[in-house]
């Protein structure tokens, strides 16, 4: 993630697809996983946050991403997350939490880290540019 979105916040837990939590401009960074099974487990800060990727039963960042685990920072007037390569699981837990937790949200910005790219769009926009790779990564596994 880029070293501006490194910054110190404050986090509570919310139940998995709550939708979009009322705080205050300025209220802080709130940041976690988005786990294989598609639970949203929040924790404070934006670093490997071991503590919780232990209570998703994954000892290590890289076997939880492996898994399909997309990483989130959510800096209430944007969103960014972090996603290993067109992992299905992945990208359709994404896309189910844009829909659910961010969909309000004009500013999401989306880093791939294998391959390395980058999208910047509206939640919308995202949505549909993850059920597209979405699309293409389920076509690509049922081909022989």
């Amino acid at each position: 993630m880029s070293a501006a979105l490194r910054a110190i916040g404050h986090a509570g837990v919310a139940p998995r697809g709550s939708g979009p939590r009322a705080r205050p401009a300025g209220a802080g960074v709130h940041s976690g996983w988005i786990g294989p099974n598609g639970r949203v487990e929040e924790a404070p800060g934006t670093a490997v946050h071991v503590a919780l990727l232990a209570r998703f039963g994954e000892p290590s960042k890289a076997g939880f991403f492996a898994k399909g685990a997309v990483r989130y920072v959510d800096a209430t007037d944007h969103l960014s997350l972090e996603v290993v390569g067109n992992h299905p699981v992945a990208l359709r837990n994404a896309i189910e939490a844009l829909t659910r937790r961010w969909a309000h949200l004009a500013d999401v910005h989306v880093e791939f880290l294998a391959p390395p790219e980058v999208l910047r769009a509206s939640s919308a926009e995202v949505r549909q540019m993850l059920s597209r790779r979405l699309d293409v990564s389920q076509f690509l596994s049922k081909t022989p």
